[in-house]
């Protein structure tokens, strides 16, 4: 969010709040570094703020997918990354997955867990030798999966990997949870105007200000807003999804991504089918802040719902929405402390290319870890950005969601 010359008070004049920990933005990587802020430390005074609601970004307004890896497939990984960082990659998201998982046994929650795998589908034969050749790479680096040659679903799709241990869940119940158990201070509706740095950070919101030992921006795509030299990194991207009226019958018993990750699906428990992607067909329209659906877009999701489920062809669309995505130029999240000019206690955590849920909480624990106990973590570092001379261009597409 912007700010004008005649909103700029600073706040001097209203409430002042002091903490021990910062955290901006109260979506699924804000929650984790909360908890795990907790757990380490757990005499901490912590705050999480945000401009909207708890959940309301794009942590609540996707499809609750929680996959190992990214949005590049395993070969084109080794390609980009060399093979140590890709193994290190999707093992990171292997631990996100089991801390969710212990999370949910530690505290009772259910989630509305889906435990049955997932479906990397293929929608063209030159996905499935990709998706072969990652298969092949990935059995050589101790990763489990089971490669179908034909379509699983018999849908019209070439073939697919099989993951047995993603899952989906709902997104919102674990964000609130994670915050229960963090007792943190939560302010809701609550926008980050600006910041400032002179030994401690001084966060000027719509409502007060928060002095800080340190912050965590969690803000996914809206960090470039509070941070102007991330401006040419991260674009932001929406993603628009529909969900139908309960269908009559399971058609799906796991959560699919397909057309490398451009679309996906799965079918929830009350048997609602929800379908989203498809941006590709629109990728410079679909760049933006702005959390919106657009009527061609949502058009293509619902000619998909036709090709690839006629039975559900003419049942009524009950939900749609679209969630703001924060895109990197290497496709890798950004972690660590920022070393901009005048950022002193600043750290980042977030821009995860789509997968947020993917990897999400091994963000948070391990931000947590950089302000604590003094951790690094070379392979998703921040700072590689000021470094780099490459810069997001504008419908730029490598791959999903």
């Amino acid at each position: 969010m912007t700010i004008s010359f005649w909103l700029n008070e600073k706040s001097q004049e209203k409430s002042l709040r002091k903490c021990d920990l910062a955290v901006i933005g109260a979506g699924l990587t804000g929650a984790s570094t909360a908890y795990f802020a907790r757990r380490l430390k757990p005499d901490l005074d912590i705050i999480v703020v945000d401009g909207g609601r708890v959940a309301g970004g794009a942590s609540g307004r996707n499809a609750g997918f929680v996959l190992r890896g990214i949005s590049r497939y395993y070969d084109n990984c080794i390609k980009q990354y060399g093979r140590a960082k890709a193994r290190q990659i999707y093992q990171f998201g292997e631990e996100n997955q089991a801390l969710v998982k212990e999370f949910m046994a530690g505290h009772g929650v259910s989630l509305d867990y889906v435990g049955s795998g997932s479906y990397i589908l293929a929608s063209s034969i030159e996905e499935l030798e990709e998706l072969l050749a990652s298969a092949e790479l990935m059995k050589e680096d101790g990763f489990a999966l089971k490669f179908h040659r034909q379509d699983p679903l018999d849908r019209g799709f070439y073939g697919a990997i099989e993951n047995t241990d993603d899952f989906g869940i709902n997104p919102v119940k674990l964000v609130k949870a994670l915050l229960a158990a963090s007792e943190a201070q939560v302010f809701e509706q609550e926008t980050v105007l600006h910041l400032e740095c002179d030994g401690r950070v001084n966060l000027y919101t719509s409502s007060g200000a928060i002095e800080a030992e340190a912050v965590v921006l969690a803000n996914n795509a809206f960090m470039p807003l509070l941070l102007k030299e991330l401006l040419p990194h991260i674009k932001p991207v929406r993603g628009q999804m529909l969900a139908t009226a309960p269908l009559r019958k399971r058609l799906l018993d796991r959560v699919c991504y397909a057309n490398y990750g451009f679309e996906y699906f799965r079918q929830l428990q009350d048997l609602r089918l929800l379908v989203g992607g498809s941006r590709q067909h629109f990728a410079k329209e679909e760049e933006g802040w702005g959390e919106m659906i657009t009527a061609p877009l949502q058009e293509v999701l619902e000619h998909y719902i036709k090709e690839y489920f006629p039975e559900a062809a003419g049942v009524p669309i009950e939900y749609r929405w679209s969630g703001t995505m924060a895109f990197t130029n290497d496709g890798l999240p950004l972690l660590g402390r920022w070393l901009g000019e005048d950022a002193e206690g600043v750290y980042l955590a977030g821009a995860c290319n789509g997968h947020g849920l993917g990897l999400a909480m091994t963000l948070g624990r391990l931000v947590t870890e950089i302000i604590y106990k003094g951790s690094g973590c070379d392979i998703f570092d921040c700072n590689r950005l000021r470094s780099s001379g490459v810069k997001m261009e504008r419908g730029q597409l490598i791959s999903g969601p």
